[in-house]
């Protein structure tokens, strides 16, 4: 494998948007702030911005101690600032505009603004991006995105802006007609040119986006079989999108070596990446190595120039080696039982059994760390203890991949993946795009009953698009209180929660008391309004909701029924976050019962790159005892994929104490 170039995304000068997304965990923020360094030294005259839109942001962390070139800015994207700076800009036109198209009172409005607003935060930050490229204030930005579920949402931004624009516009479509027929006046007034500046900031990003030539979007994934199926179906998605993608990033590749743990790891990622071209697209993957030290700071500028092109042969020559090794290990299997060498299952202080009253176990951390599967194991270990109980493994993570690590077809519904344990992986968007189509039939049928004149049309359609207007975040929670559903129905009697990676997570948790005080204003204003808007069955939707919310809320603060498992990685990165999300649960209240580190380094023989790599995460664990001394730390090693149920049956067994066999 040789060096032959860089990927053009370094040294395209046309470029003004990069985004670098894909699976947490996998060095999206390492491979942006590497990226924006050369671009920023090869365009000196030009003004760049390296934009992190993770909330759980690290651009400082993996930037401290260095000098940034003069024309680059870094920015940490804080979403409740936009919106304070979106409040400060446009409340008064938002206020009109509702007074001209509902039926509200001046109270309602103020009422309104306040609760629907606050869950508006990511919007208005987008819309802050959106201004920036409409007014070039920079030349090129660089994006470190959200893990991928959450980074769809935000490709997607540009049709959920414009959705809110038409609600917007609905409200204004009476008075504008009666302004246009009695008065004779064509002209815009201010709040059809705000309406049209948002539009022209939507369509001007969404242009950009979807123009190959400026943008580019840069998957970055492992040579691990979930990070590539993940990848795989978030091209997929992008392809949907309209976003072509020509190059990909593979990280933390090991090298060629004669370190036999080295040697088998790297047969195991080349194998994983050979599935990649049974996708029969035409990417370039550009590999980055593994290095003993974490790249941090200075160490940064240094990244690309050891990056090396992929050739799909190499890929092929591993699949072949393994399928010899195959054919070998077959032949002398007729003697004797020798099985293909793979990295052994490797756990130091396994954790606790959680009680047996527990009925809700919630496994968080930072992206990529292995929350799926140590999410999946543990569900597996808990159903061989407890044979009598009926589990749930429960997935609220927008880029599902439980699929994957059992290999088989979920769904939103709950699908058997052996006898007494389920799976349900939850689209939040598809559950609250029911009940807005539900609402909007129940409101069409009570109009049409009762109304009969000029202002239908216009009074219909701004009362639709009145729930396009409730908090980005209701629809994650509707998904959320699916657990209690499961739970207080008596079908399950223990649900084990694998969520989104941390950032997200904590906003979800804490949705429940924004969307609790926005359900009981949506209430007062159906109750106020009942003679005029009588929709009984979304009524009802909201009070199911309501108490579902409440329930949740108890649940989570009973640490009899309720607790956390942590999920982090030895790394200066990775524990951060993780103190980071300790302190978020404790601020909610929620009990943190272990900490699992995971994708630890075996100690190795006379192997370099092994001794080192060991030899800092011993350092990092030593932070760890020091960080978290209450919190039980259970240490998983580097091993062989455990996809399927026999290897995720045998992960659990050594995850827990007592174990269940020798591992």
């Amino acid at each position: 494998m040789t060096v032959t170039t860089q990927p053009e995304f370094l040294h395209d000068p046309a470029l003004a948007l990069l985004y670098f997304g894909g699976k947490g965990g996998v060095g999206k923020t390492t491979c942006a702030c590497a990226a924006a360094l050369q671009i920023a030294e090869q365009r000196p005259t030009e003004s760049m911005l390296l934009l992190s839109t993770d909330p759980a942001h690290s651009l400082n962390d993996a930037l401290a101690g260095m000098s940034l070139p003069a024309n680059l800015e870094t920015l940490e994207l804080d979403a409740a600032a936009s919106l304070a700076r979106f409040k400060q800009q446009h409340r008064a036109k938002l206020e009109e505009i509702s007074s001209r198209g509902t039926l509200f009172d001046e109270e309602d409005i103020q009422a309104l603004m306040e609760m629907a607003l606050p869950g508006m935060d990511e919007l208005a930050a987008y819309l802050e991006m959106a201004d920036w490229i409409e007014q070039q204030r920079y030349d090129c930005i660089i994006v470190d995105t959200a893990p991928t579920g959450h980074t769809l949402r935000l490709l997607q931004m540009p049709e959920l802006i414009s959705r809110w624009i038409r609600a917007l516009d609905a409200l204004l479509a009476k008075h504008r007609y009666l302004r246009r027929r009695f008065k004779q006046d064509q002209s815009q007034d201010h709040l059809d040119r705000f309406l049209l500046a948002l539009d022209g900031s939507r369509r001007a990003i969404a242009a950009l986006i979807e123009d190959g030539r400026r943008c580019r979007f840069i998957p970055v994934m492992l040579a691990e079989s979930m990070s590539v199926e993940e990848t795989a179906d978030l091209l997929r998605l992008l392809d949907a999108q309209g976003i072509g993608t020509q190059e990909l990033v593979v990280n933390r590749l090991l090298p060629e070596t004669d370190c036999a743990l080295c040697r088998l790891e790297r047969r195991r990622q080349l194998r994983a990446l050979a599935a990649f071209d049974q996708l029969g697209r035409e990417v370039r993957l550009w590999a980055l190595p593994l290095l003993a030290d974490e790249p941090r700071g200075q160490a940064l500028t240094g990244l690309w120039s050891q990056v090396q092109l992929l050739a799909q042969g190499e890929r092929t020559d591993a699949v072949r080696a393994d399928e010899a090794l195959a054919t070998e290990t077959e032949t002398e299997t007729e003697t004797e039982h020798k099985p293909k060498p793979e990295l052994p299952t490797q756990v130091i202080a396994p954790a606790p059994l959680p009680p047996a009253c527990l009925r809700l176990l919630m496994l968080a951390g930072k992206g990529g760390v292995g929350k799926t599967t140590l999410a999946s194991a543990t569900a597996l270990r808990l159903l061989a203890e407890r044979p009598e109980q009926r589990i749930l493994l429960f997935s609220t993570d927008p880029a599902h991949s439980l699929a994957d690590c059992f290999g088989q077809a979920l769904g939103p519904e709950p699908v058997s993946v052996c006898a007494g344990l389920d799976a349900q992986e939850i689209s939040a968007e598809q559950a609250f795009s029911a009940l807005r189509q539900r609402y909007r039939d129940e409101l069409r049928g009570f109009l049409a009953d009762t109304l009969n004149n000029l202002d239908i049309t216009f009074d219909r359609e701004a009362m639709e698009h009145l729930l396009d207007l409730a908090p980005p975040g209701l629809d994650e929670l509707m998904a959320l209180t699916r657990v209690m559903d499961h739970l207080d129905g008596g079908h399950y009697d223990l649900v084990v929660l694998d969520t989104a990676p941390s950032g997200h997570t904590l906003r979800l948790l804490e949705l429940p008391e924004l969307i609790y005080d926005w359900l009981k204003l949506f209430f007062q204003l159906l109750l106020k309004y009942r003679q005029v808007l009588r929709v009984p069955a979304l009524s009802q939707d909201l009070v199911e909701l309501s108490k579902a919310v409440k329930r949740l809320r108890a649940l989570l603060a009973d640490p009899q029924q309720a607790a956390c498992y942590l999920v982090s990685v030895p790394t200066a990165l990775g524990l951060a976050e993780t103190e980071d999300l300790v302190a978020g649960f404790e601020r909610l209240q929620i009990q943190v019962a272990a900490l699992f580190i995971n994708q630890l380094t075996p100690a190795a023989g006379d192997c370099s790159l092994c001794t080192a790599l060991h030899a800092r995460e011993e350092r990092e664990l030593a932070q760890a005892r020091r960080r978290f001394p209450d919190l039980q730390q259970t240490l998983v090693y580097r091993q062989a994929d455990p996809a399927g149920l026999e290897a995720l049956e045998h992960l659990g067994d050594a995850l827990y104490s007592p174990t269940r066999r020798p591992v």
